[in-house]
């Protein structure tokens, strides 16, 4: 669930930044740049020195991002976890398999 709720709100991401489904130009986002504006820019392709900045609002209040981080560290320390156990189970089976 959590997968395809993910999914669904890209797609609502990018159906709000590009409407009509076509690429345009979104500050903080894309730019396509001409020769002249990158030639000004000494050539640099530097994306920061063409889509400008743009901070977004999440309506979320302080102590829900604080809950929602937490939750994020939680599972983070839970993935970092398994990830110790699976490495120790590949290193146990290899020194099997070489019989050491």
């Amino acid at each position: 669930m959590k997968n395809a709720e993910l999914y669904f709100q890209h797609i609502h991401w990018l159906q709000e930044r590009f409407p009509n489904a076509q690429y345009e130009d979104v500050t903080g986002l894309c730019k396509l740049a001409t020769p002249e504006e990158i030639k000004e820019q000494d050539y640099s392709l530097n994306a920061g020195r063409y889509v400008g900045v743009v901070i977004e609002e999440d309506g979320k209040t302080e102590e829900e991002f604080i809950e929602e981080l937490l939750a994020m560290n939680d599972e983070l320390s839970d993935l970092n976890k398994a990830a110790q156990m699976l490495e120790s189970t590949v290193a146990r089976n290899i020194r099997l398999m070489v019989g050491d």
